[in-house]
């Protein structure tokens, strides 16, 4: 009976020690990307930021000439975002960028009615009975918040600075799905080739050197393909086509 006590206790004490180790940042982290993703540093001096809004920030980052590596998202009580820092470091991360939002949290009338009834049901009796509320009462202790992070690395040199996407047009009446023409630019590197050939974000490249760009993997291909050469590339914007020649980068 002791060395069954002994045990439950010891099996107790190892689970809490657990609890308290659990980075949930690292538990609930998704790869975004190839694993040999990570910072081009030996020992990265990882930065940790205030994410604002997920979509500005992340076109942001592809711009600055990051790549996303992962992301954490989980829901509960209020974590340390030092542990989102903690876990960027060991997957050798150049930039996380966190977010945090409260989502049930009562609002200072809601605690002070709370209160009011914890009082009344807690009354002697007495008519004039006075309660004293500091600043810690009303917070609430039960809140939950919203958490999610993005891990980034920073790049080579890119060869010509594009990030694009394959457009799939849905039919509102059939929903039949179809392929539009091209790939459409979410981010132009800045200081790339591409930067500087004017294109911009939004238009949609349709031709690299007379072939047509039919999926950003095989348009990935053909860039890498052509690095340090001339290369032709026709592209609409506004349903305009243009036509531009740009040196690329070898990498």
């Amino acid at each position: 009976m002791q060395f069954k006590l002994i045990f439950v206790i010891l099996n107790l004490l190892s689970t809490l020690a657990f609890a308290e180790e659990t980075n949930l940042f690292q538990v609930n982290y998704l790869t975004q990307s190839n694993d040999s993703l990570h910072s081009l540093q030996k020992k990265p001096d990882t930065k940790i930021y205030a994410g604002m809004n997920k979509e500005k920030d992340k076109i942001r980052m592809l711009e600055d000439g990051y790549d996303l590596m992962g992301t954490s998202a989980f829901q509960g009580a209020f974590t340390e975002p030092n542990q989102a820092l903690k876990h960027a470091q060991s997957i050798e991360a150049d930039v996380v960028l966190v977010y945090d939002r409260k989502i049930n949290e009562m609002t200072r009338p809601e605690r002070l009615r709370q209160l009011h009834a914890e009082m009344k049901k807690n009354s002697t009796g007495e008519k004039n009975s006075v309660i004293e509320v500091s600043e810690a009462d009303l917070q609430d202790k039960n809140s939950k918040f919203d958490f999610y992070a993005t891990y980034w690395a920073k790049l080579p040199q890119p060869i010509l600075g594009l990030h694009v996407i394959k457009l799939i047009k849905k039919n509102s009446d059939t929903k039949e799905k179809k392929e539009e023409a091209g790939l459409k630019v979410i981010a132009v590197i800045k200081d790339s080739p591409a930067f500087k050939s004017g294109i911009q974000k939004g238009d949609v490249i349709l031709v690299l050197n007379d072939v047509n760009t039919e999926s950003p993997e095989e348009f990935a291909k053909s860039v890498f393909k052509q690095q340090g050469n001339k290369v032709k590339i026709k592209y609409a914007r506004d349903n305009e086509e243009k036509v531009v020649v740009t040196e690329l980068n070898r990498r």
